[in-house]
C-alpha cells in the first residue's frame, strides 16, 4: 500500500521565498542608496558650481568696472583737452583780430569771428568743468561699487551655498565643520587671489597700480593722445629762399605728482598751441641749409583738472603732442595762462589680481561637501518591523553615520572660442595667449576633478565627526 507524504514542498517554498525576499530587499537597498547618492552628488555639484559662479561674476563685475573706470579717465582727458583747445582757438581769434582787424572788410569778418568764438568759449568752459566734476563722481561711484560687490559676494557665497543645498534636497545639509576646505577656498578667491590696489608711497607703490595708469594712457583716443599736425597751404609754403611752416600741437597727459609728494594724486593736464615758423636758406662755413627758425605764437591754451600739478614746471618736451619741442614759445605762454577746470581726485583704488594670481588663468578648486544623516536614507535598516529593524544581512553602515558627497568647481579665464570662430573681434590682434586679468570679463565656471588631498581631508574629517 502506497503512502502519500504532504507538506515537503511548503518547506522548500518557504526557503525559496526567503531568498527571494532577501533579493528584493537588497535590490531595494541598492536602488535607494544609488538614488540618494546620485541626488546628493547632484546637490554637491550644483552647490560647488553656484559658489564658483558667484566668484566668476565677482571677477567679471570688477573687470567691467575697471574698463568703465578707464573710459571715464579718458573722458576726463577729453574734457580737459577740449577746454585747452577752445582756449587756444579763442586766443588765436583774439590775436588774429589784434593784428588784422584794421584791414577793411577782413577786419570786420575777423571781429565777428572773434566775438562768436569768445561767446562759445564762455559757454563751453563751465560745461567742461561740470562734466569733469561728474566724471570724478562717477569714478568714485565705480570704486565704491567694487568694494560693495566684493564683500557682498564674499558673504553671499556662504548663504547661497546653504540655500542651494536645501533647494535641491531638504534632507541634505552643508555642515561647516565638514567644509573647512570650502571656507579656505572662498577666502582664497576673495582675499588671496585678488587685491584692492591703492596709491602707496613711491617705493611701495603697487606694480598693478602703475599698470593701470599705463592702460589708461594707452586707451586715450587720438584727440586726447596727440592732436599735432602741420597746416597745409597757405599756412605752410616754400618760396626760395624763404619758407614758412605753421604747426598745431596738443595733447592730454596724466601727470604723476609722486616725484614731489607721494601722497598726492595724479592730475590730467592739456595743452594746445599753434605757431608760425619762418626760416631762410643760407650758406655758411658749415654748409648751406635752412636756418633761423623763428617762431611767432598764434594761439595757445593750457588746462589742468586740479591744482596739484603746475604746467609751467613740467619740462618734458614730448608731452602734449611735443608742444614744448615744436612750439616752445607758445607752450610757455600756455603754461602762464593755464586754467583749472573742475576737480579730479586721481586714479581711484581698484581691484586687480594679486601677485599670486598673476600669470594664472584659473583659481584653485572650490571644494564643497554635502551630507545627509543615515536615518534619512530610507533603506531596510531604517524600516521598523516589531522591535527590531528589518536587516536582511548587515545594516548599511555609513562613515560618520551620514551619506557624504564631495564636488569641486573651478573659476577659469578664457576668451569665448566659439565666438572667435565666427568673428576676429574676440581674439587678440597679436595672437598671444592672455592670462587671467580683471580688465576683460572672460571668467567662466566649470566642474573639476577633486584632488587626492581634498578627498583625503573629507574622509579624515567625516571619520571624526
Amino acid at each position: 500500500m502506497l503512502t502519500r507524504h504532504k507538506g515537503q514542498a511548503m518547506v522548500l517554498s518557504l526557503i525559496l521565498m526567503s531568498f527571494a525576499l532577501m533579493v528584493v530587499l537588497f535590490s531595494f537597498n541598492a536602488s535607494q542608496l544609488n538614488l540618494n547618492g546620485t541626488k546628493l552628488q547632484n546637490t554637491a555639484d550644483n552647490t560647488a558650481y553656484s559658489v564658483a559662479t558667484i566668484a566668476a561674476r565677482d571677477f567679471n563685475f570688477k573687470a567691467y568696472t575697471n574698463r568703465a573706470s578707464v573710459a571715464n579717465q579718458v573722458a576726463v582727458a577729453q574734457m580737459v583737452g577740449l577746454s585747452s583747445w577752445f582756449n587756444m582757438t579763442d586766443k588765436f581769434a583774439e590775436n588774429a583780430c589784434n593784428f588784422l582787424c584794421w584791414v577793411p572788410y577782413l577786419g570786420q569778418a575777423l571781429s565777428g569771428i572773434k566775438s562768436a568764438v569768445g561767446a562759445i568759449n564762455t559757454v563751453a568752459q563751465p560745461v567742461f568743468e561740470a562734466l569733469i566734476y561728474a566724471e570724478n563722481a562717477m569714478l568714485y561711484a565705480l570704486t565704491t561699487s567694487q568694494q560693495i560687490i566684493h564683500y557682498a559676494g564674499l558673504l553671499s557665497s556662504f548663504n547661497t551655498a546653504g540655500k542651494i543645498v536645501k533647494a535641491n534636497d531638504p534632507n541634505a545639509r552643508l555642515d561647516l565643520l565638514q567644509n573647512p576646505q570650502m571656507l579656505g577656498d572662498i577666502k582664497d578667491h576673495w582675499i588671496d587671489f585678488q587685491k584692492r590696489h591703492t596709491r602707496g608711497s613711491h617705493r611701495n607703490k603697487s606694480k598693478q597700480f602703475k599698470d593701470f595708469i599705463t592702460v589708461t594712457m594707452n586707451s586715450r583716443d587720438p584727440f586726447a593722445k596727440k592732436r599735432s599736425y602741420k597746416l597745409g597751404f597757405p599756412w605752410s609754403l616754400s618760396f626760395f629762399p624763404i619758407r614758412w611752416r605753421t604747426y598745431k600741437t596738443g595733447g592730454s597727459e596724466l601727470i604723476s605728482n609722486n616725484d614731489r609728494d607721494s601722497s598726492k594724486a595724479e592730475t590730467w593736464t592739456s595743452m594746445d598751441t599753434i605757431s608760425f615758423h619762418l626760416s631762410k636758406f643760407r650758406c655758411s662755413w658749415s654748409g648751406c641749409r635752412w636756418r633761423g627758425y623763428r617762431e611767432t605764437p598764434l594761439g595757445w591754451g593750457g588746462t589742468r583738472s586740479d591744482n596739484r600739478a603746475d604746467i609751467r614746471r613740467i619740462g618734458n618736451r614730448n608731452y602734449w603732442g611735443s608742444s614744448r619741442r615744436t612750439n616752445g614759445t607758445a607752450a610757455r605762454y600756455a603754461g602762464y595762462d593755464q586754467e583749472t577746470r573742475g576737480w579730479y581726485s586721481g586714479i581711484q583704488p581698484f581691484y586687480g589680481l594679486s601677485e599670486r594670481g598673476n600669470n594664472r588663468s584659473s583659481g584653485r578648486n572650490i571644494a564643497v561637501v554635502v551630507s545627509k544623516p543615515q536615518n534619512s536614507v530610507r533603506t531596510t535598516s531604517t524600516v521598523t518591523a516589531g522591535e527590531e529593524h528589518t536587516n536582511p544581512a548587515t545594516n548599511e553602515e555609513m562613515l560618520g553615520d551620514r551619506m557624504t558627497a564631495l564636488s569641486a568647481a573651478q573659476v577659469y579665464y578664457s576668451r569665448p572660442h566659439d565666438l572667435m570662430a565666427r568673428t576676429s573681434s574676440w581674439s587678440r590682434a597679436d595672437g598671444r595667449h592672455e592670462y587671467g586679468n580683471l580688465y576683460n570679463p572672460y571668467w567662466q565656471t566649470r566642474l573639476s576633478d577633486s584632488t587626492n588631498t581634498e578627498r583625503s581631508a573629507v574622509l579624515a574629517i567625516t571619520r571624526f565627526l
